[in-house]
C-alpha cells in the first residue's frame, strides 16, 4: 500500500485469531483420522487384497490428509496472515488477503455511519456505511480485534480527515 506524501498509518490490524479455530480443529481431526486409518491398515489379520494394497492405501491416506491440511488449514492461515485492515489519516483500506483480488479503498470523509456488533473476547464486526457520490456502499469488517478501540480510532481519524478537507467557517461567515 502506497501512502500519499502527507498521509500516515493510524491503525493496521488483521482479523482476530479466533477465525483460525475451524482450521485448527480440522488439523487435529485430520491427524486423528490419519492415525486411525494407519492403525487399521497395520493390523494383522486383514484380507489378502488389503495386505497386498497396503502401500497404495498408505499413500492414498497420506495424500488425502495432506490435501485436507493444505486446503483446510494452510490456506486459511495464509489468508488470515495476509488480510489487513488499515486506517490512515485519509482512508480506510481493506487488503483482502492471499489471492482474493485488489484492495478496497474508501476515503474517511465519506463514512456516514459505523455500527459495532460484539462477538465476545473484545472482538466484533463493524458495519461501515459510506456515502459516495449519490450511492451508498456498505462494508462489513469481520472479527476486528478490540472492536471498540478500533471504532474509536476510526471515528477520530474520520473527524480529523473531515476537519482537514472542509475548512472551518470564520465567525463572520467566510472561510478562513
Amino acid at each position: 500500500m502506497r501512502l500519499e506524501p502527507d498521509e500516515r498509518v493510524v491503525v493496521r490490524t488483521r482479523a482476530h485469531p479466533r477465525v483460525l479455530l475451524r482450521a485448527a480443529a480440522l488439523l487435529v481431526g485430520t491427524a486423528l483420522l490419519l492415525g486411525l486409518v494407519m492403525g487399521v491398515l497395520d493390523r494383522p489379520g486383514l484380507p489378502g487384497l488389503v495386505v497386498r494394497s497396503r502401500s497404495w492405501l498408505h499413500l492414498l491416506a497420506w495424500s488425502l490428509a495432506a490435501l485436507a491440511v493444505l486446503l483446510g488449514t494452510v490456506r486459511p492461515f495464509l489468508r488470515w496472515l495476509t488480510r489487513r485492515t488499515v486506517i490512515t489519516t485519509r482512508r480506510l483500506v481493506q487488503r483482502p488477503g492471499l489471492g482474493r483480488g485488489p484492495e478496497a479503498v474508501m476515503p474517511l470523509v465519506s463514512i456516514a455511519d459505523v455500527v459495532r456488533r460484539g462477538r465476545g473476547s473484545g472482538a466484533g464486526d463493524l458495519h461501515v456505511r459510506f456515502q459516495d457520490a449519490g450511492r451508498q456502499v456498505y462494508w462489513r469488517l469481520t472479527d476486528v480485534p478490540e472492536a471498540g478501540r478500533f471504532e474509536e480510532a476510526l471515528a477520530e481519524a474520520t473527524r480529523r480527515a473531515r476537519a482537514q478537507s472542509w475548512p472551518a467557517r470564520h465567525p463572520s461567515g467566510g472561510i478562513r
